[in-house]
């Protein structure tokens, strides 16, 4: 009796049928422009979306990733999905001529198969301190033609960099409350510390604020254990994580908070993640408001 054997698609295989999808997306979807091609921008990055309606070129992205919500309006932008966790025909759909992306993002393997059908992929790092995020501005600027926008928008960053130098200086010599940032790490459904050395820890320092865990690099991930030995005054909740409860009496009673001072005391507060995990216009802003909650 004869049998047939389910065969796997070959690498080849699979790389012609993505195309023929590519193929029929575009045709469904009529020409990119009477003037030629029309730059179509997938972004999967919250930092280089946000510059990049900062400068004005928002109207080259036709989609995002799921977790860049700044500002309000990208929410209108197609989600291709989680940034770690994409899929080929997602972002091939959106018949883009280009993917950008500050390297965060997975799984490799689909990356490839975005790269197999001839779609560009462009990395530009995101700036790990604020001089190297100013660059990536004026090189998203030049990149997209808006380069006097780019300038103008640095400029005045630079003005609100300059006056957290002098607001940071009267902490100098003063206690400082020990703070716990807590951030939700979607992809893995936990929480998550900020360690030393982050964006966030820098921010937080800028606002006259100490850093309750020690670890150096990264996060860390949070037990109800470590969360009371950490004996935070203070705790920072980004907003995914906060919003899971939906007030400060509901989330003080997580495991482990209830034991802290911030949680006997109900100084938990509520940031944007857009705020503090990485270096943008919005940052002098953001730590002004941090250190009206850490002293008020």
């Amino acid at each position: 009796m004869n049998r047939t054997r389910a065969r796997t698609p070959s690498r080849a295989a699979s790389r012609l049928l993505l195309a023929l999808f590519v193929l029929i997306a575009g045709s469904a979807c009529g020409d990119l422009g009477t003037e030629g091609v029309l730059e179509r921008v997938v972004v999967v990055s919250k930092q280089i979306n946000e510059f990049m309606y900062e400068i004005g070129a928002e109207d080259v992205i036709i989609a995002r990733d799921l977790t860049s919500v700044y500002p309000p309006a990208i929410k209108e932008k197609t989600s291709v999905g989680y940034h770690r966790a994409l899929s080929a025909e997602g972002i091939i759909s959106t018949r883009p001529t280009l993917l950008l992306t500050d390297g965060n993002v997975g799984p490799d393997a689909v990356i490839q198969q975005v790269k197999d059908v001839g779609i560009p992929v462009l990395v530009m790092r995101g700036g790990s301190t604020v001089d190297s995020a100013q660059a990536l501005m004026a090189a998203l600027g030049k990149r997209f033609h808006r380069e006097a926008a780019a300038d103008s928008v640095i400029a005045v960053w630079r003005q609100g960099m300059a006056s957290i130098g002098s607001d940071s200086a009267k902490w100098a010599g003063q206690p400082r409350p020990r703070v716990l940032m807590i951030h939700f790490g979607q992809i893995i459904n936990n929480y998550l510390a900020v360690n030393r050395g982050s964006t966030a820890d820098r921010i937080l320092h800028w606002a006259g604020g100490e850093n309750a865990i020690d670890s150096l690099g990264g996060m860390t991930r949070l037990t109800p254990e470590l969360i009371a030995r950490a004996a935070p005054d203070v705790i920072i909740a980004t907003d995914v994580g906060f919003d899971r409860f939906g007030s400060v009496e509901k989330f003080a009673q997580l495991p482990g908070v209830s034991l802290t001072p911030a949680g006997r005391d109900g100084r938990i507060y509520r940031v944007d993640e857009s705020e503090i995990m990485y270096f943008g216009p919005r940052t002098p802003a953001a730590v002004k408001r941090i250190a009206g909650l850490l002293h008020p």
